[in-house]
């Protein structure tokens, strides 16, 4: 049984479903739901004003070291359209995002949910960050107060 996490902040994305995001049997391909986690975590941070563009001037990167996609429900390319809702849960050492999937138009029929884990490393050396980078914190601190 699925319940929502806790979570610091959300974002909500709507993204087309086009053919090639499906299998030979017009089924959302299970691979492309990380792709859709991926477009609304990028979403998110960009909404913190937190970009890869920042990122990459802060000289950090920060790779996943954990996904994970539980299918219910198939979405079909008659389905138009996706949702996905993308939910920072955790940013203290890593960064953890939490996901829903759900056919626009029915928010009642979870289609599947998800998680990735993230940490960050300098570019320079890869060295893993124990403490979640400060630019970051700061990110996030100023969108919690914008939207409190």
């Amino acid at each position: 049984m699925y319940k929502r996490p806790k979570f610091i902040a959300k974002k909500e994305c709507v993204f087309p479903i086009s053919f090639h995001d499906t299998d030979a049997m017009q089924v959302v391909w299970h691979g492309n739901y990380i792709k859709f986690f991926e477009l609304a975590r990028e979403a998110m941070f960009e909404e913190f004003g937190y970009t890869y563009e920042q990122m990459q001037k802060d000289k950090l990167i920060f790779p996943i070291t954990e996904v994970s996609c539980k299918y219910r429900r198939s979405l079909t390319i008659n389905d138009k359209a996706l949702k996905v809702i993308a939910m920072l849960t955790d940013f203290e050492g890593k960064l953890i995002v939490c996901y829903e999937v759900y056919k626009v138009g029915d928010d009642k029929h979870l289609c599947a949910y998800g998680k990735t884990e993230q940490v960050a490393m300098t570019t320079d050396t890869l060295e893993l960050q124990f403490q979640t980078p400060k630019a970051l914190l700061e990110a996030i601190d100023r969108h919690a107060k914008a939207n409190s």
